[in-house]
């Protein structure tokens, strides 16, 4: 057996929403903080360049050099202030100091790339040079409040831009302190309210001697700082959070608050907003307009990450919503391996579409930090475990808690697990020392009293009576429901030193138990029970009191006689707690794991201590918490971890020898009835099944790379074969869970489908016209309006500008625009629409190039304008729609044709236009080293060659799959020569030539089965 676990996707954690002043850039840079780590990001690109463990306490500030674009520093609660260099090549980290207490705010000197001023929570200002020894902190104190009642911190840091040797310091009880650096001069500036703390304050760009201070309670003024005077003051700006000058436009700021995600654009002569830009869906959690530029980048209370330039009114990027908190959970549903939930201490629960990593509902309502979660047998419902003492319920499509069950005193719950032989029972643990065993409805079942906390809990696979469960004494407890009393308990597990954190049972010999202990060893159980396999029924009948059922533990050496245990294999390997146990649902033997080390590691379970590792996942920058597999695709494993990230693995090894296999011979019988057989679970042989019967070559590769799958693209690689091929294959791919669903996110369409999608999709957020609701998209998701907008946006795109203007005009209001667009549609319309006009007022509104450049004939502009932004899939979409003849030609207004008449398809030019975005996409996911995104560009326009030359430099086997499939590449025996000469361990065996449905004769050449 040889596997190895090798990463294939990182989705980033949100923005802590802890502290505000997390966010910062340079012109080359910007980056984030989740509560533990920093993401960097470079601006040209917006590309992920370095994601870095930055400290083991929650990080409370960042912020950028002026001088270097490369260097940042951060600080932390623990009192650590760190200096980063992220172009170094090894450790980023270049200077770091301890200054014990809590940092609550940094700042650099303007002009020294080695200086910072630290405030701490002990009321503490410090100057630290970065390049001078210290010898002790004392010498770096610049001020500090103790001297007062009841100090003052400082929790906002300004060095003055200009004169370096001032400082302005904003106070949690409204003071403004400004410290000369030259004379050692404190000068106090009384606050505007007393009590009321300073939330940002940022010095004129354009003065030497004015501030801008905005307090919590919205209050903002603009001070002189040498006559302590207010120059002026504006309309309060309520729940406001950052303040920011827009250097380009000069007497103009910024402010944005925590319940919209919309900046207010200010000037210094009018105390009223001036004007007002829509960024977020959600309220800002901060607000940053980097200096010398007009970016701005914002956090948003969702957790997401947006990049905007207030210049154009343009977002630029934006990160996905994730989890702003450690993630504990992840599991995949059992209806789909394409939806997983994942759990979290920010007390929320998300839904996943793994495919696209795209977040699908936010489930809120549970308080406090959500340790686990299980869904029910049909992937509708699912259970989750809060640390308050609660187990909720969930419908996972309304988002609804059906049940909100507190059967452990307000303890907290550990773990829940439901039953998966189709009873209504789940199983949860707490800190209450017991097992509760209840319905859905929420009716309890049995109570299983024990000596200390319990842990892990999980079903028995084959026997729907039979429990077991970690405890904090070190032992595992087996019960079973059936029985009460102490007949209940089957058997106590002893071995560990310290507690169970975890136990599971093995899905392919259910006589194999693992379990996770604090002692950081795994033990491997070979349980051996006796008696019948009772079927709990969905109708349990009379529920007598608690009291009748509970079995109290007294001691963990009760050991029943008609259970035989053998002495367990001891695997060793994590240096730290062990937590998550997972065992793989197909190759028998193997176990997976996660650690408080960060690690994962792959075992086989028939070996013992350090012999038993198999392969080691480096990668999480903190504590593993959860692993997920789903049946139906057994070689992608999730995993979630305290460094806030959900990641993607794939296992490697033997699994490329077994994909090679299969496509080459159609076949898995080598790997399924040899002597020590690698697959045996219910999802290969359903796959070798199909191999045998299925004549279509489509249909085999598809469901060959379902079931070893995970790189991102594959999906959509393989519906861009289907449409090449026509529409029976279609059907096939629907089949085999590849269909295209009408609305489904994913990274790349077909020219055939991407029209029809982006519509289905518009109609979709359109739909919102018809619900009494001003919300649309959920937790998170967009208000109504704003999912109107969207509509009307996709329409615009994929070429109905009659709908796009309808939305506007009527919907909306935005007459002016309606207006512009009208044109594209008909002269007749364009005079409907103004008669309408002009018996309503216009709107004024902001700039939205593209339906413009649609409606006037110059959808190659359109096209230029997403290609330079690298919005690759909506430029190929205009691509797509132009080329079908969707939008008018260039030339159509000189002859007075509009409409029908004007609108040509298939053209030279539009078919170039369609072409070299294809290729322009092809090459943005080859800079992101993503070959098979780069491969199913090229063939979303049909140029399937180009293709094939990519894949042949960094996927042979999916190269090779392509030829299978659709015959391109000639006979491709030079394809399979490549393969198999990569896979030294392969080697073939005869074989008769194969007609392949495409009409295209492939020899396959001759060879053996892979060892």
């Amino acid at each position: 057996m040889d596997f190895s676990v090798e990463q294939a996707h990182i989705h980033p954690s949100g923005v802590q929403q802890w502290n505000t002043a997390v966010i910062d850039g340079s012109q080359d840079y910007f980056a984030f903080c989740s509560t533990l780590s920093i993401y960097v990001y470079s601006s040209p690109l917006f590309q992920l360049k370095r994601l870095i463990a930055g400290h083991d306490k929650c990080i409370s500030c960042l912020v950028w050099c002026r001088t270097r674009s490369n260097q940042f520093a951060t600080a932390c609660y623990a009192g650590v202030v760190n200096i980063w260099d992220i172009d170094n090549p090894d450790d980023p980290k270049v200077h770091s100091i301890n200054v014990i207490s809590p940092v609550y705010a940094l700042d650099w000197d303007p002009k020294n790339s080695s200086t910072l001023i630290i405030s701490t929570k002990t009321s503490s200002v410090y100057l630290w040079d970065a390049r001078k020894e210290i010898k002790d902190l004392k010498s770096m104190e610049l001020w500090n409040n103790r001297n007062e009642s009841n100090p003052a911190k400082a929790q906002v840091l300004r060095w003055h831009p200009t004169d370096s040797s001032t400082i302005a310091a904003g106070n949690s009880d409204g003071s403004i302190r400004l410290f000369d650096l030259s004379t050692k001069t404190l000068t106090k500036v009384p606050p505007m309210e007393k009590g009321v703390a300073v939330a940002d304050m940022r010095w004129d760009p354009a003065s030497d001697v004015y501030m801008l201070v905005c307090n919590v309670n919205g209050a903002i003024r603009l001070m002189d700082v040498t006559t302590m005077e207010n120059v002026r003051t504006y309309e309060r700006e309520a729940h406001v959070q950052t303040i920011s000058w827009l250097g380009w436009a000069p007497g103009n700021f910024s402010t944005c608050n925590v319940r919209t995600g919309v900046v207010k654009v200010w000037n210094v002569s009018q105390s009223k907003p001036i004007e007002h830009r829509r960024v977020g869906h959600t309220g800002f959690q901060s607000c940053h307009v980097v200096p010398g530029t007009s970016r701005a980048i914002c956090s948003f209370v969702d957790g997401s990450v947006t990049v905007f330039d207030m210049k154009k009114k343009q977002r630029e990027f934006i990160t996905p919503s994730g989890h702003t908190e450690t993630v504990f959970g992840c599991e995949y549903s059992p209806s789909s391996p394409d939806i997983m939930a994942t759990s979290s201490y920010d007390s929320t629960v998300k839904i996943w579409d793994t495919g696209t990593m795209s977040l699908q509902n936010t489930l809120v309502g549970q308080s406090g930090v959500i340790y686990s979660m299980a869904w029910s047998n049909c992937g509708t419902y699912l259970a989750s475990s809060s640390i308050k003492g609660s187990v909720f319920i969930w419908d996972t499509h309304t988002g609804e808690a059906l049940q909100k069950l507190s059967h452990h005193k307000q303890q907290p719950v550990y773990c829940v697990d439901w039953s998966k032989l189709g009873s209504c029972l789940l199983a949860s643990t707490g800190a209450d020392n017991s097992i509760v065993v209840f319905k859905d409805d929420g009716l309890i079942h049995r109570r299983f009293v024990c000596p200390d906390a319990m842990y892990g809990v999980q079903w028995h696979p084959k026997m729907s009576n039979i429990l077991v469960a970690g405890c904090a004494d070190g032992c595992a407890y087996i019960f079973d429901t059936n029985e009460d009393g102490k007949a209940a308990l089957k058997h106590c597990l002893i071995g560990h030193e310290q507690r169970v954190f975890h136990t599971t049972w093995s899905p392919m010999d259910s006589t194999l138990l693992a379990t996770g202990s604090d002692d950081q060893t795994i033990r491997i159980w070979n349980v051996q029970l006796d008696g019948s396999n009772d079927v709990m029924s969905g109708t349990i009948g009379r529920h007598p009191s608690v009291s009748d059922f509970d079995c109290q533990v007294e001691s963990s050496q009760y050991l029943p006689k008609d259970v035989k245990v053998t002495d367990p294999r001891v695997l060793l390997g994590h240096n730290a707690y062990v937590r998550p146990l997972l065992w793989h649902p197909e190759v028998p033997h193997l176990l997976i794991s996660g650690s408080w080390d960060g690690n994962i590691r792959l075992w086989d379970t028939r070996l013992e201590g350090t012999e038993a590792c198999l392969s080691v996942g480096r990668g999480h920058l903190a504590d593993v918490y959860g692993l997920s597999i789903h049946p139906d695709r057994p070689f992608v494993l999730a995993s979630t971890s305290r460094d806030s990230t959900v990641r993607l693995w794939t296992l490697g090894g033997d699994t490329n020898v077994m994909l090679l296999s299969a496509l080459r011979d159609k076949r898995l019988d080598d790997h399924m009835n040899s002597g020590v057989s690698m697959l045996t679970g219910d999802a290969s042989r359903k796959l070798n099944r199909l191999l045998k019967t299925s004549d279509d070559v489509l249909e085999q590769c598809t469901a060959i790379y379902n079931f070893f799958g995970g790189k991102t693209g594959v999906q959509d690689f393989w519906v861009c074969v289907s449409q090449q091929l026509g529409d029976n294959a279609d059907d096939n791919l629907a089949g085999m869970g590849f269909g295209v669903a009408s609305t489904k996110e994913r990274h790349i369409f077909h020219k055939n489908e991407i029209v029809s999608n982006a519509s289905a999709r518009a109609q979709n957020l359109e739909s919102i016209k018809m619900r009494r609701t001003s919300m649309g998209g959920g937790i998170g998701g967009m208000k109504k309006d704003e999912q109107i907008r969207a509509a009307a946006e996709l329409y615009a795109q994929c070429g109905d500008l009659q709908k796009y203007c309808d939305i506007m005009f009527d919907d909306l209001g935005e007459h002016e625009r309606a207006l512009a667009v009208a044109p594209g549609v008909s002269l007749q319309y364009w005079q409907e629409l103004s008669a309408k006009y002009a018996r309503i007022l216009a709107e004024r509104l902001s700039e939205d190039s593209v339906p413009f450049f649609n409606a006037c004939g110059k959808a190659e502009e359109a096209v230029k304008f997403y290609s330079r932004r690298a919005q690759f899939r909506e430029a190929f979409l205009v691509a797509a729609a132009t080329n079908m003849g969707s939008f008018p030609t260039s030339d159509s207004f000189e002859g007075g044709a509009v409409g029908e008449e004007a609108k040509s398809g298939g053209t030279d030019s539009s078919s170039f236009i369609l072409r070299t975005t294809s290729s322009k996409m092809a090459a943005h996911y080859q800079d992101i080293d993503e070959p098979i995104l780069a491969a199913t560009s090229f063939m979303a326009s049909d140029d399937f060659e180009s293709a094939l030359n990519i894949l042949l430099q960094d996927d042979i086997l999916l190269a090779f799959a392509l030829h299978l499939a659709t015959g391109v590449g000639g006979d491709g025996s030079s394809i399979l020569k490549k393969a198999e000469d990569r896979l030294g361990s392969v080697s073939t065996q005869p074989r008769r030539k194969k007609s392949v449905k495409l009409g295209v004769e492939s020899s396959h050449g001759e060879g053996k089965d892979a060892d």
